[in-house]
């Protein structure tokens, strides 16, 4: 296969596959389907180079024109219309990064993003891994700074950590093969730079609340929806989080979508059979 195409149209980069492999069928472009067209017009890519070094990533679609943009990372099954992601390597990661940077604060305005999403096959992608390293990322509520960075940019103020991951994690507390949503619990910078990591908001700066197991046969629905100093998490309809961020005002976030690797020596796989995204106000 050659690894060298990103796109249909000639696009050169580093991650997608080959127009033969396209023209057999095997992945269709995902801005071809309607069910993805809202979120990816808001959006744009970032994915790993697999044999790269752990935590690189590339950008792709930054203007949201995601035309021929497709690769065995990043594609519709064409028998299932679902969008898959998938990626091999310790921090790396495919997803989709909402371009608003959002006031999470703002009393009448509320964020949304909401997926129908299920992990394929997690526990043999974490077969290889360590105890430590048994987790993957599918959706999160991330930071960009203080509101003066451009949009689809983070900038001054920002801090290294999300305000929540939904997750899967082989094993925690006692419970295996669970969605959990790890919340950052405060604002502080926690970061390997940042001289805290010492503090005690750093050494308690998480809390994580079990979304219940995850269903490998069928797709878990998720409702974030983030506004007026709250964030709130439905699991198929029943709210699982309904958590206070006043701590967070100050930062402006956006979501993100697809797979994160928190394991070693694996390759992760998730699909979605929908996924969207939209401000609603009152």
């Amino acid at each position: 296969m050659n690894n060298t195409v990103v796109k249909t149209s000639g696009f050169i980069g580093s991650l997608l596959i080959s127009g033969a492999a396209i023209a057999a069928g095997n992945y269709a472009e995902p801005v071809k389907y309607s069910q993805y067209q809202a979120v990816l017009s808001e959006s744009k890519l970032q994915v790993s180079d697999p044999n790269g070094k752990s935590g690189n990533k590339s950008e792709f679609a930054t203007n949201s024109d995601f035309n021929g943009v497709v690769s065995e990372h990043f594609y519709v099954d064409p028998n299932t219309e679902n969008l898959v992601f998938s990626m091999k390597g310790h921090k790396n990661r495919s997803e989709v990064r909402v371009l608003d940077n959002f006031d999470t604060s703002l009393p009448n305005t509320f964020y949304h993003l909401t997926a129908d999403l299920k992990p394929i096959d997690p526990k043999g992608s974490l077969k290889d891994s360590d105890a430590k390293n048994d987790a993957m990322t599918f959706l999160q509520v991330h930071n960009s700074g203080n509101g003066e960075s451009k949009r689809g940019t983070s900038g001054e103020g920002y801090i290294p950590h999300p305000l929540m991951r939904v997750v899967y994690e082989a094993e925690r507390s006692g419970k295996k093969d669970h969605f959990w949503a790890i919340i950052k619990n405060n604002a502080v910078n926690c970061g390997s730079k940042s001289g805290n990591k010492g503090k005690p908001e750093c050494k308690n700066a998480y809390i994580k609340l079990d979304l219940g197991p995850v269903d490998l046969q069928s797709m878990t629905h998720f409702d974030i929806a983030v506004g007026n100093s709250k964030m709130v998490i439905k699991v198929n309809g029943e709210t699982k989080v309904d958590h206070d961020i006043t701590y967070w005002k100050h930062l402006h976030s956006y979501f993100k979508a697809g797979v994160y690797n928190q394991f070693k020596n694996g390759t992760s796989e998730v699909h979605f059979s929908s996924l969207d995204y939209k401000i609603d106000s009152k």
